[in-house]
């Protein structure tokens, strides 16, 4: 199953609306394809590899507790409010129209592929006038201090090729055309998680301490017990291993999307 690790803040910061069309690009397993179809949503989940995008079509019709593998089980389950679609795409060249989405969201994404800015651009293109815009990066001083640590963690194939010093990503996403309203750390735990994977080795995530802070962390997100919550918000602000923007794409004349085309209608019928 899917972690239940969920970046996005979709109460507060992302509120989902009855009816959007949701972009979730980059989605791996489907940890926030899952959580949007909570919501009567229609999310189009794209992702580079198929096979991951295989196991989240598994993962969002079947129940907690039950296997994926268990046809009864997964028959009996409740129909999501939401529905999801999957498709095979490269985040630098989406197959899509131009304002195609209502909310587009992108996490933990940038940081792999080859050309971010590009990636942006295509985030931008594909968004309505006045569309809601989530992305998530890792931390800068967390992000250095695995690559100093562990060799392997940047040089496993398809992982980070690069990091973001501070106000990097908010400028890139500005240049571009986004209008970036908040910004929030999350998941300090998963930072103590890395610190220990990187210094015990990246692929023995079986020693001890690194598997018991994974159950830990496990536990956490399903119990959300609320005195841990206040733990790590506070530690979010010193040792959060990700940043998340939050903002919107403008709506009006400068967008590629709603505004300009009834700003054009407008022109057209004021000279006949």
């Amino acid at each position: 199953m899917p972690d239940n690790i969920v970046t996005i803040d979709f109460r507060r910061h992302f509120p989902l609306e009855r009816g959007d069309v949701v972009l979730d690009l980059g989605s791996g397993n489907g940890r926030h394809t899952i959580e949007m179809c909570a919501w009567p949503v229609w999310v189009i989940s794209v992702d580079v590899d198929p096979e991951e995008l295989r196991r989240a079509r598994y993962y969002l019709e079947t129940p907690p507790g039950v296997s994926p593998f268990d046809a009864e089980g997964r028959k009996q389950h409740r129909q999501n409010p939401g529905r999801a679609d999957f498709i095979v795409a490269d985040a630098q060249h989406l197959p899509f129209k131009d304002a195609a989405f209502d909310k587009v969201l992108c996490t933990e994404v940038l940081e792999h592929i080859p050309d971010d800015k590009l990636g942006i651009r295509e985030l931008f293109r594909v968004a309505k006038a006045g569309a809601g815009v989530a992305v998530s990066v890792p931390r800068y001083w967390p992000e250095r201090v695995f690559w100093t640590l562990s060799w392997d963690y940047w040089h496993t194939p398809g992982g980070h090729v690069r990091t973001y010093r501070p106000g990097e990503m908010y400028a890139y996403l500005t240049a571009q055309g986004f209008d970036i309203q908040r910004m929030r750390h999350r998941h300090s735990f998963q930072a103590v998680y890395w610190f220990l994977r990187c210094t015990f080795g990246k692929n023995n995530e079986g020693r001890l301490l690194p598997r018991s802070m994974m159950r830990f962390i496990n536990w956490y997100h399903r119990s959300r017990p609320k005195l841990i919550e206040r733990i790590e918000a506070t530690l979010n602000l010193v040792a959060g291993k990700d940043l998340v923007h939050y903002g919107r794409k403008p709506a009006g004349p400068g967008s590629n999307g709603a505004g300009a085309r009834d700003e054009a209608a407008r022109e057209t019928k004021a000279f006949p």
